[in-house]
């Protein structure tokens, strides 16, 4: 018995290669697709546009950002870099988280100071406190704090030192933060407006400041310098 065997007839060049077109395309659709998702859900590239937080990151800087960190953790940390945006500026900032839910603060021209109850100092370890500081606000045992991220180079101290200084004009100098409060300072404190002056150089009210919130706080800038 003779068995009948089909004989597959081999491809056209022309049909295999719309195929493999066609496989190309799909995979450069797929990477467009998780490059966008990426982008847009996960991590970016952001320009940096001014040069407030001299000399950590200067201007025209390409830093890159983590989108989901904050959305879904509480772990904003004291000296996190982020990207802020408040709602009365439509602005995006690049600024460093300096004080938390539960601190306050005092500034004295360009020293800042943590405050807290004596207890807090004796269990808790600081290494970024300055010693032989600090002094007394009635219950509260105040602090200062190192900050040497802070440009304090770029002024001449001898000719000028009148502008070394931390606080804003319209600003105060005594800050309370309650809970989800945080207060947030570029790090050229002198060339810049921040939680101090209201994200503005001229503010509606003399001691007008801007509290920020966990959903003000857009993104975690990625630190490699570390």
């Amino acid at each position: 018995m003779v068995e009948n065997i089909k004989i597959k007839e081999p491809e056209s060049k022309i049909k295999k290669f719309f195929l493999d077109l066609a496989d190309i395309i799909a995979f450069l659709v797929f990477i467009l697709w998780l490059f966008l998702f990426v982008k847009t859900f996960v991590v970016a590239l952001v320009l940096v546009k001014w040069h407030s937080m001299l000399p950590n990151y200067n201007e025209k800087d390409v830093i890159l950002v983590d989108k989901i960190y904050y959305k879904y953790t509480w772990g904003i940390k004291r000296w996190d870099v982020v990207v802020v945006m408040p709602p009365t500026t439509n602005v995006s900032y690049l600024k460093r988280v300096v004080w938390l839910p539960g601190d306050t603060i005092e500034i004295k021209s360009w020293s800042v100071y943590l405050c807290r109850t004596k207890d807090y100092w004796n269990t808790y370890t600081w290494n970024d406190i300055i010693n032989n500081s600090e002094y007394k606000d009635w219950e509260l045992v105040c602090k200062q704090l190192k900050e040497e991220y802070i440009a304090w180079k770029t002024v001449n101290l001898k000719w000028y030192p009148e502008k070394i200084t931390t606080t804003a004009p319209c600003g105060l100098d005594k800050f309370q933060l309650y809970s989800g409060q945080y207060l947030v300072f570029w790090d050229d404190r002198m060339y810049s407006t921040d939680s101090r002056c209201c994200f503005r150089w001229a503010c509606i009210w003399k001691n007008d400041i801007y509290y920020i919130t966990k959903d003000e706080i857009l993104w975690k800038v990625w630190n490699f310098k570390k």
